[in-house]
């Protein structure tokens, strides 16, 4: 159904599926973050530690605040450089521009959609730096 306006205009299946799957495996990154610092390979033990680390209870108020353009320690993938560099490859890539394009502006999408999600769900005060064990 959300690919109907990309198909008529013109899109390939290809290129809407690399769309939505920008949006959706950049968050492989949280997982491979927490295998990485933990040495943990329990999905999901990562999936409750991320769950505690990056959400807190509606307040009934925004909390505004400017995007990190960094890379954060667990979510690598959404940094501002990692999107440029998949923006950069699509334009070195030839024939494949048209996907590889449409992956990062997926994983642009993702990130936005992340960004107005901390505003209603800011992460906890302590999640600035969240712990693993291994610290």
């Amino acid at each position: 159904m959300l690919a109907m306006p990309l198909w008529r205009r013109g899109w390939s299946v290809t290129r809407i599926g690399a769309l939505f799957t920008g949006g959706v495996l950049i968050d492989v990154d949280h997982y491979l973050s927490y295998i990485w610092h933990s040495g943990d390979l329990s999905i999901v033990r990562a999936f409750r530690f991320h769950r505690s680390a990056y959400r807190s209870p509606f307040s009934g108020r925004l909390h505004p605040r400017w995007p990190r353009l960094g890379v954060d320690r667990f979510r690598e993938f959404h940094s501002v450089p990692a999107i440029a560099t998949v923006f950069a490859a699509s334009f070195l890539a030839g024939r494949w521009r048209p996907v590889l394009s449409a992956l990062a502006w997926g994983m642009v999408s993702h990130r936005i959609l992340d960004e107005v999600a901390g505003w209603i769900h800011p992460p906890p005060a302590d999640s600035a730096r969240p712990s693993t064990g291994d610290d």
